[in-house]
């Protein structure tokens, strides 16, 4: 098992867990289909391909699903399985994807990668979405720094 304590103040996470709570509900509201069938022409390839998609998509989200309502997360601790990392970082990049789509639009790429975003003239919302966001990237930057 690789578990780990994350560096956010209490607070903060206690803000952002109901916003993670509400873009993981909206990511698993989404089929796991936007990326494109390889052989669009295949009805059966494009159903298999449709159908292998979804359950990997129910396999990533049930192992964020469990770290999120994990009693230990709301203090900062992660805990995940050695041989679900994988799936955890998969979806935690889907829930970072949902974040930017959803909470962060009104940002560039830029200022998010540089972390220059002036968030005392932002709304609340964005302010929220935007430690949501950094906090997920810093958890998966822990996971594949304990996995390396």
């Amino acid at each position: 098992m690789i578990d780990f304590q994350i560096q956010v103040d209490p607070r903060i996470l206690q803000a952002i867990l109901p916003e993670l709570e509400k873009t993981f509900g909206k990511a698993s509201r989404t089929s796991g289909v936007s990326f494109a069938c390889p052989n669009p022409l295949d009805e059966d390839f494009v159903e298999a391909w449709e159908s292998g998609l979804k359950e990997e998509f129910l396999n990533d989200r049930k192992v964020l699903a469990r770290l999120l309502r994990n009693p230990k997360f709301k203090h900062g601790y992660v805990e995940v399985q050695d041989d679900e990392v994988e799936e955890l970082l998969r979806s935690l990049t889907e829930l970072r994807i949902t974040l930017r789509e959803d909470s962060l639009k009104e940002l560039t790429d830029e200022d998010l990668e540089k972390g220059e975003v002036e968030l005392e003239k932002k709304k609340s919302s964005v302010r929220i979405g935007y430690f949501a966001y950094i906090v997920m990237a810093e958890i998966q930057e822990k996971l594949i720094a304990e996995c390396s």
